[in-house]
């Protein structure tokens, strides 16, 4: 079969990791791939076409992808999946696609993304674990990925050639088993990581700090979700500094107007 894979066009700085994903697990079943973003016209007629889908926000981009496609290819399934898709797919269903996936594509989940689509791209995207402990009422992260638990052992293997730096997508990294075995295999490989998502702060003892400072990353993010966490942030942030990294270097995420009324 011939797959076209189809990013709709809402706004993002990085590239479909899932679409990246089920590129490797087509090619891997014999079928050829090709990846759009947008509406546009592909080089060749697919059999079957994915559409992803980010945040809820952008459902109307998704829905006009959808709809392109569908009329483009009437006989072709089309396949709508994705954060939006799996937080909501009584409406996404409402999109037209043939079918709705809900949640993780798990027998993709271990390829490595078939970053030469985007040859632009020089970042290996990756998560080393999935799920968080937490269960906040403001966070999707349980319904679309379950409980915390390990996905890699080692990373080294989902480093794509000639990437320089390693991107992390966990939600709580530092709440997972083996983050400091990842960290240590980072370190070894020499190579730059950036934590993307908001460290939970809570986990940031002297003892963390000290081994995130012995890394190459652009800047450390923090996660300061609402007031009760304040404490942890200032001992976070505190702990950093004193381990030499500036605090020019440190990111704060701030969720506001959840449980606090008032700045």
């Amino acid at each position: 079969m011939h797959i076209l894979l189809v990013e709709p066009a809402y706004y993002t700085r990085y590239p479909p990791l899932g679409l990246l994903k089920l590129a490797s697990y087509h090619r891997v079943e014999g079928d050829s791939v090709e990846l759009i973003r947008g509406c546009s016209f592909p080089d060749r007629k697919p059999d079957k076409v994915y559409v992803t889908s980010l945040f809820t926000w952008g459902w109307k981009e998704v829905w006009e992808a959808v709809r392109y496609y569908k009329g483009l290819f009437p006989i072709a399934e089309i396949c709508l999946g994705g954060i939006y898709a799996s937080l909501i797919p009584e409406h996404a269903k409402l999109s037209g696609a043939d079918y709705v996936h809900v949640g993780l594509f798990q027998e993709a989940e271990d390829l490595m993304p078939a970053y030469n689509l985007l040859p632009q791209w020089h970042w290996s995207i990756m998560f080393a674990s999935r799920g968080c402990p937490n269960h906040c009422p403001y966070c999707a992260v349980p319904r679309l990925e379950g409980e915390l638990h390990a996905l890699k052992s080692n990373v080294k293997p989902f480093v794509y050639p000639g990437h320089k730096r390693i991107i992390f997508w966990d939600n709580n990294i530092l709440a997972a088993p083996n983050w400091k075995s990842i960290v240590m295999e980072i370190m070894e490989l020499g190579i730059e990581a950036d934590f993307n998502q908001g460290l939970d702060a809570s986990f940031i003892t002297p003892e963390v700090a000290e081994t995130l400072s012995k890394m190459k990353m652009p800047c450390i993010r923090l996660s300061y979700d609402y007031k009760g966490k304040g404490r942890y942030v200032k001992r976070a942030i505190e702990s950093i500094k004193s381990c030499g990294i500036r605090g020019r270097e440190i990111i704060v995420f701030v969720l506001y107007n959840f449980n606090e009324g008032t700045p």
